[in-house]
């Protein structure tokens, strides 16, 4: 697996826009020590605005229909299967997993929003 540094910082996501505004953090394996990517850090204001937006989204997602709520997390699902081994090599470096062990996780997080969809 490499253990190339993703050069682009990972922005954020707040209210349906992302961005990459602030200070950059490197992310280093647990493993090795290695720098593994590079992330935006918030601070209280975008923390604020993100819980904001949460609140607000939360007023419209209470109100989809059983059909449309299925729709979204089985969306959700399908997306993280088509991304597994990316997501999989973002767990290992991060987390200092064997790439085995995070494709696992992926596959629970697919899974348990699989079931979501189903409830």
């Amino acid at each position: 697996m490499s253990t190339d540094v993703m050069t682009q910082p990972r922005g954020y996501l707040i209210d349906g826009k992302w961005t990459t505004a602030g200070e950059t953090a490197e992310v280093r394996s647990p493993y090795d020590g290695k720098v593994v990517g590079l992330v935006t850090k918030v601070g209280r204001e975008q923390v604020q605005a993100a819980i904001a937006a949460a609140v607000r989204a939360f007023a419209v997602t209470r109100k989809l229909s059983s059909y449309e709520r299925h729709r979204v997390l089985k969306h959700v699902a399908e997306g993280l299967v088509s991304r597994k081994e990316e997501f999989a090599r973002t767990i290992a470096l991060e987390a200092g997993k064997p790439l085995k062990t995070a494709r696992v996780e992926v596959d629970r997080a697919a899974y348990t929003f699989t079931v979501a969809a189903e409830e």
